[in-house]
């Protein structure tokens, strides 16, 4: 079972942010895991697991992953869909260096790290037979990701 590793600023896996869409395509299809179907902006991959959202000029703005049994995602050496919603907050907020921060099981934001936590729920533990919540998505973008949330958040 492949494992990607969540390089927060850098990439998830083979995949990194700032390619082009070409490139992460060819790059997912080398290790076995081709294009599985498009959706606008966005790709995905790994049994829809892995989603790689292209900004204006198709390039790699954002990387998102949920957890599946064939695939393993790990930050720091932790598996993030083997560990609780709030261990795994826990370990990503240490090592954002932007202060302090307070859980939230809908979505959270570490800004210095681009990295992003969403809806922590006990229907995504599927290694633990839904006995306690853990992220829906963990995902990565770039400046250019953090500046459109920023803008819609403004919005609001």
């Amino acid at each position: 079972m492949p494992a990607f590793e969540i390089l927060p600023l850098e990439a998830i896996g083979p995949v990194r942010l700032g390619v082009a869409r070409a490139v992460a395509r060819q790059t997912m299809a080398a290790i076995g895991f081709p294009l599985e179907h498009s959706r606008d902006r966005v790709d995905y991959f790994c049994e829809s697991c892995m989603q790689v959202s292209h900004g204006p000029n198709d390039e790699v703005t954002f990387i998102g992953v949920s957890g599946n049994p064939n695939v393993t995602f790990v930050f720091k050496d932790i598996d993030v869909f083997r560990h609780s919603a709030i261990d795994v907050f826990s370990l990503m907020a240490a090592s954002d260096n932007s202060g302090s921060h307070e859980f939230s099981p809908y979505e959270y934001l570490f800004p210095n790290q681009i990295l992003t936590l969403w809806d922590a729920d006990e229907q995504y533990d599927r290694q633990g037979e839904e006995s306690r919540k853990v992220w829906g998505q963990v995902g990565i973008g770039n400046s250019a990701y953090l500046a459109a949330i920023r803008a819609i958040k403004t919005k609001m």
